[in-house]
């Protein structure tokens, strides 16, 4: 069973819409609205996975944490030293931009974590 939490912020204000029995495609729209500012975090949780998605517009970041490691989406582009800003929770904080991902990536990403098709993911893993 896959259950979306859609988090939406009115200033410093969070609401969270709980989306149950959710399909992937019910995903992919809640992820396109996000917006990287009133919409910049969508958790899905998917058997005993949590998979946190933050940003919005054109870049996100994505993190998978299971029950013995933590998984970071990595992109395209593998500057350590390079970081770039984005909103996460209603947060801005900056993360190296090796974890920057667009739309495309994190669909590929979810077809892979839901079993739909063998993607060629990077994944960094930190084992708990």
């Amino acid at each position: 069973m896959i259950t979306v939490y859609e988090e939406q912020r009115n200033g410093a204000v969070a609401n969270t819409i709980e989306h149950s029995h959710a399909s992937l495609e019910t995903c992919l729209d809640i992820i396109r609205r996000m917006d990287g500012f009133s919409r910049s975090l969508v958790t899905i949780r998917y058997e005993e996975n949590m998979i946190m998605i933050g940003g919005g517009g054109h870049e996100f970041i994505v993190t998978v944490e299971t029950d013995s490691a933590i998984h970071n989406l990595l992109g395209p582009l593998e500057e350590e030293d390079e970081f770039v800003e984005i909103t996460v929770g209603g947060q801005a904080c900056e993360f190296p931009q090796k974890y920057m991902v667009s739309f495309a990536f994190i669909e590929s990403a979810l077809l892979q974590l839901f079993g739909e098709k063998i993607a060629e993911q990077n994944w960094e893993i930190i084992n708990k």
